[in-house]
């Protein structure tokens, strides 16, 4: 197994393993519920652990079929947001939108995945925000919670785009003869 190959699998298994604790403790835990009149989630069934194992297992060959990848990660996290499941799947997309610009240069790409990803999770605080009736509590959900999925989902692609700006610089300099 190449070293890249190595390495996203490992990717792929840390990411299993956090969204997978995440799932389970949708389960056993309290539900995500940050204001009283917060909209309750589906409940975690069998559908929601396929979709965070596709879109996590998918990581791990992310080096051979980047697109594929970025595709199934993107729509397991739209899958998981629009069926309404307790807040959560959001690595895949995360990582796949970083990747395809730092080390692919895919931008067109990663602006999609960034995109359909925020589109999907901003539904999602539509629907829990849906019975809030107080308007300061409401604004306040939805300034708090689209500044972290923006965040979320667009930083990524920006920290992806330094990262891959600052390797051509570093490639354009060797080839030059300067150090870098």
């Amino acid at each position: 197994m190449r070293r890249s190959a190595f390495v996203w699998t490992g990717v792929g298994a840390m990411v299993l393993i956090v969204e997978l604790g995440a799932t389970l403790g949708a389960i056993t835990g309290e539900p995500f519920s940050p204001v009283e009149e917060w909209g309750r989630t589906a409940p975690t069934d069998a559908i929601a652990f396929a979709v965070v194992v596709l879109g996590c297992a998918a990581l791990a060959f992310f080096r051979r079929f980047p697109p594929t990848v970025a595709v199934i990660a993107t729509v397991s996290y739209v899958i998981f947001a629009v069926r309404d499941y307790e807040l959560g799947m959001f690595l895949p997309p995360m990582v796949v939108i970083f990747a395809l610009a730092a080390l692919t240069g895919h931008r067109f790409a990663a602006v999609l995945c960034a995109s359909a990803s925020f589109a999907a999770a901003i539904a999602w605080v539509a629907h829990r925000t849906a019975a809030i009736t107080e308007p300061g509590v409401e604004l306040l959900a939805w300034v708090a919670f689209g500044t972290v999925l923006a965040v979320f989902f667009f930083a990524p692609l920006l920290i992806g785009e330094i990262v891959r700006a600052r390797s051509l610089l570093r490639d354009a300099r060797t080839a030059h003869g300067t150090p870098g």
